[in-house]
């Protein structure tokens, strides 16, 4: 088979099965790469740890690898609801919806709550929800359910059936709007569904969803910054030799799991930064381009993965100073939101109010037993 069997990280009777079986075991591998362990680790513990009543939003540039996350995610919610699940079989432990973009004009929230309807499933039974009790104990037969009554039906499903969490994945697309003002409407929709329901609304998607949180009208702002927690999900950085090292381990098990002959890990340690240069490292980017690479290595039957196959496949250098300039506006943007600022300044505390507050708790003095005289009190001599 050729040097290399030894780092092969994927079962070696795939080099003996057809081609679509091998395609579909590389594109359906997962790499728990540290990132994004962390960033499902922080989701989880926010959406276990804020109240009902909560908003959470996790940020992230394109191509770092969202989808993977949110499933992540989703299957850990699921896990930790088995003993409600005991007790309550018909609760659902999670939903997870994507905000598809709208064809034109403003966001479809009829469309978004459809959607999560459609895709509420009973994990006991396995069955999808086709009739609900509503808030007043009537049964009601989903298919009839008129348009403007869907968040409302949405709103007492995820009470009712104990749901941990509603997902919203590609959450970046409720900003489609044609004005400023729609989008503070949008965000006061959100903030309904939550507190209705009773469930902590998750918002997956790129950094601008840091629009909610500070380019609307202050008093929209205020509002969502009281209720919300933030989860950073990042790509990493070629500045930082610990990321580095992540990153260029995470290239190679990848292609370790890459069912040909030969691992191809000898490119990653010749010329770590084309493969950092082509992903920006994101992940995600990264496995499409992979993926893309890997047909064709499997179309001419090679055993191991060339440069060739890299080059013919990954995305222009000018299009990743696009995305470049794009990703770092929306660090730089999240990075201002989640420091200090100028809090300070705004309360006038300085070095004089410092000072006058040292004043207001002096030193406490040496306590005298009672009965016992103070030598300063009387003259001496």
């Amino acid at each position: 088979m050729g040097d290399g069997v030894g780092n092969l990280g994927f079962p070696v009777e795939l080099l003996d099965k057809p081609v679509l079986e091998r395609r579909n075991y590389f594109s359906d591998y997962i790499i728990p790469h540290p990132f994004l362990k962390q960033a499902v680790n922080d989701t989880v513990s926010k959406i276990g740890s804020i109240r009902s009543e909560r908003i959470v939003f996790v940020c992230g540039p394109t191509g770092v690898g969202k989808k993977e996350l949110v499933n992540k995610v989703t299957a850990r919610l699921i896990e930790l609801a088995q003993p409600k699940l005991l007790i309550n079989k018909g609760c659902i432990p999670v939903v997870n919806v994507e905000a598809s973009a709208p064809d034109s004009g403003n966001f479809n929230f009829p469309k978004l709550w459809s959607s999560a309807l459609k895709l509420m499933k009973e994990p006991i039974s396995g069955t999808y929800i086709d009739e609900v009790i509503n808030s007043e104990g009537e049964r009601v037969v989903l298919a009839r359910i008129k348009k403007g009554d869907m968040r409302e039906v949405l709103e007492d499903i995820l009470k009712f059936k104990q749901s941990l969490a509603l997902i919203i994945n590609e959450a970046h697309h409720l900003l489609r709007v044609s004005s400023g003002k729609k989008v503070n409407w949008e965000v006061d929709v959100i903030k309904s569904l939550a507190n209705k329901s009773q469930t902590p609304i998750v918002l997956v998607g790129t950094y601008e969803l840091t629009t909610f949180l500070e380019d609307l009208d202050e008093s929209f702002t205020d509002q969502v910054n009281r209720r919300t927690s933030i989860v950073e999900f990042p790509r990493y950085s070629h500045e930082v030799k610990k990321q580095v090292e992540m990153f260029g381990n995470t290239i190679i098990q990848l292609l370790r799991h890459m069912p040909l002959e030969k691992t191809a890990e000898a490119l990653v340690k010749h010329d770590f930064m084309y493969f950092y240069k082509y992903t920006l490292g994101c992940v995600g980017s990264l496995k499409d381009w992979l993926n893309s690479a890997y047909d064709l290595a499997l179309q001419d039957q090679s055993v191991t993965l060339t440069k060739k196959y890299l080059e013919e496949t990954r995305i222009s250098g000018h299009r990743c100073t696009g995305m470049l300039k794009s990703i770092t506006d929306g660090e730089r943007k999240l990075a201002k939101i989640q420091s200090e600022g100028d809090i300070d300044t705004a309360l006038g505390i300085n070095k004089e109010n410092k000072d006058t507050t040292k004043e207001l708790n002096p030193k406490t003095k040496k306590s005298i037993l009672p009965g016992t005289r103070n030598p300063k009190r009387d003259a001496v001599g």
